[in-house]
């Protein structure tokens, strides 16, 4: 029995499932499309007649590609539902598009589904409740409220074989008269394909489910080496105590850094020490879940997969291998398994009892400092500390930092940017990079103040880069192909101790000399070994950015005054 409506039969609409299908795809298009139809304005300048037509079988050739799966689903038990959920998602997806510039595909689901509560506030606000209202929940509740109509079978079956028919005849007809259009639009704006809301999220999301990208391999990871040890110049019983610090840095891109020529001060304190910052270095990728796992991972971005990283040893299993500690202290939103075989801090759990850097949002990255201190102080051992910092995570950059950095002014005081100039949103993202400027400082000072007992030294690189408004785009995580260059130009800065400067034969000068070389994500995992004298199989000395700088032995022992 159908149940009974809580308003009068007349005034609830009637529609045959095919009519609602062809209303609610014109509605995906006018009203969560709008990126879609931006870029296809800004990419398609043309206005001759030739153009225009191309142009209007574009809408066409997107009706026909969002109706026809829908129309495979166009029963009166089924339809509603999965109109009224496509509502919704197309809804959050055109928000994000259309407020921040960013693609919801697969790095983007990845993204999603790897962050954390702490990251996910930072995106919520009231616009998005009202979009969300008003262009997902209303266009929903009208969906299901709408009857639904069927005529008898036969007519039924002529009017969906019609259906079907009629949308496929329409695609050869837009493929005889404008075929090397679309292949010219496709070819030279690959971007398009990544903006049909939402076909592009749906697809992407289910490839995500359906791969084995996203679960943890069974058994222990495969090892990467068939050797590992120490270097016999590391293993003599009168050296020092080793501590080598790499900050992992987060959304910090190269071009905001004045030691790479930035015309803003945003490294006042580091300008002051000896650093090597090295300006040209790319990343792995455009988002934490890429990078990270592919920072300490052999495989380099031409051969990395989440699965292959996510199967196999990475660095710190090598550098554990070869008889050093390793500590892992994390602050963002966690090591995406790099850190799984290795002692791990968070910081999150500490908001109650270090309340000088943490709040209910989380902790300051100077915390990573305080923690560094205690480790430095207490240190016998050789041991590796990566910090993983929270740095410049959008869209909240206002919370990076605190009021004493609050320099270049006026500043976004909100995650939402629409209510922001572009100026201010850079301004708050500069003062986060002048905090992390004041982190580094402060973690290169605390290893100098123990440099007298302990040989030490940091390397930091960002994950990745950021938009920040350029041609419209804001954050990161675009598909690296089409990515602006402002997501993937990272920093990478170096500093060691004088101890530590003759234990590995480096030739500072060389560095500074070699510091607008061209390098990559590629290279941190052979660097760090080259530096840490790991002898291995899994070391590649071409791809040491450093290799050229470490002296022989005999050098640095003339250098020393002590006979070989």
């Amino acid at each position: 029995m159908r149940p009974k409506l809580p308003f009068p039969a007349p005034l609830c609409p009637s529609l045959h499932p095919l009519a609602l299908v062809l209303l609610f795809t014109v509605f995906l298009l006018a009203v969560h499309n709008h990126r879609l139809w931006q870029e296809i304005g800004q990419v398609w300048s043309g206005r001759s007649l030739h153009d225009l037509l191309f142009l209007g079988s574009l809408g066409l050739f997107f009706l026909v590609l969002l109706s026809l799966p829908l129309q495979l689903v166009a029963f009166r038990r089924l339809l509603k539902p999965v109109l009224a959920g496509l509502a919704l998602i197309a809804a959050g997806i055109s928000y994000f598009m259309d407020g921040y510039g960013v693609l919801v595909e697969k790095t983007m689901i990845v993204n999603i589904v790897e962050t954390d509560m702490r990251e996910a506030g930072d995106l919520l606000s009231w616009q998005l409740a009202w979009h969300m209202l008003l262009t997902g929940v209303l266009p929903a509740a009208l969906i299901l409220w709408v009857r639904l109509t069927r005529q008898g079978w036969k007519r039924e079956a002529l009017l969906r074989a019609g259906a079907m028919t009629g949308s496929l005849a329409a695609v050869g007809l837009i493929a005889l008269f404008f075929f090397q259009d679309y292949a010219s639009l496709a070819r030279n704006n690959r971007q398009i394909r990544h903006m049909v809301n939402p076909v592009t999220a749906l697809y992407s999301a289910t490839v995500y489910a359906l791969g084995t990208d996203r679960h943890a391999p069974a058994g222990p990871p495969a090892p990467i080496a068939r050797l590992v040890s120490l270097g016999h110049g590391w293993q003599a019983p009168e050296r020092k105590p080793l501590l080598f610090v790499f900050v992992l840095g987060e959304t910090a891109r190269a071009a905001n850094f004045s030691l790479n020529g930035y015309a803003r001060m945003t490294n006042p304190e580091l300008a002051t020490l000896p650093v090597v910052s090295f300006t040209e270095v790319a990343s792995c990728g455009t988002s934490t879940a890429e990078s990270v796992p592919c920072i300490f991972s052999p495989l380099g971005r031409s051969d990395y997969s989440p699965a292959r990283a996510k199967a196999s040893e990475n660095l710190l299993d090598l550098v554990q291998k070869a008889g050093l500690d390793v500590v892992w202290l994390e602050n963002n939103s966690g090591c995406k398994g790099v850190c799984a075989r290795v002692p791990t801090e968070t910081l999150a759990i500490r908001q109650e009892t270090d309340k000088a850097y943490c709040d209910t949002e989380g902790c300051m990255d100077m915390l990573l400092v305080e923690r560094l201190r205690g480790i430095a102080a207490h240190l016998e051992r050789d041991t590796v500390v990566v910090l993983h910092q929270m740095g410049s995570h959008g869209p909240a950059y206002y919370r990076r930092y605190t009021q004493a950095f609050r320099r270049f002014t006026p500043t976004c005081d909100t995650s939402q940017f629409q209510d922001c100039e572009t100026k201010a949103i850079t301004n708050s993202y500069d003062n986060s990079i002048l905090y992390t400027d004041h982190v580094l400082a402060e973690a290169i000072r605390a290893l100098n103040n123990v440099s007298d007992r302990i040989d030490t030294a940091l390397l930091y690189v960002s994950d990745h880069g950021e938009s920040l408004g350029e041609g419209g785009t804001f954050l990161h995580g675009l598909p690296y192909a089409i990515a602006p260059e402002v997501q993937k130009h990272v920093p990478m800065i170096w500093w060691n101790s004088g101890g530590f400067q003759q234990r590995a034969r480096l030739a500072q000068g060389c560095l500074a000399a070699s510091r607008d070389r061209p390098l990559s994500h590629d290279t941190i995992f052979h660097t760090v070994l080259g530096l840490l004298d790991i002898e291995t199989d899994a070391y590649k000395r071409p791809l040491d950015a450093l290799a050229e700088c470490r002296l022989p032995d005999t050098f640095i022992a003339q250098q020393a005054g002590v006979p070989r």
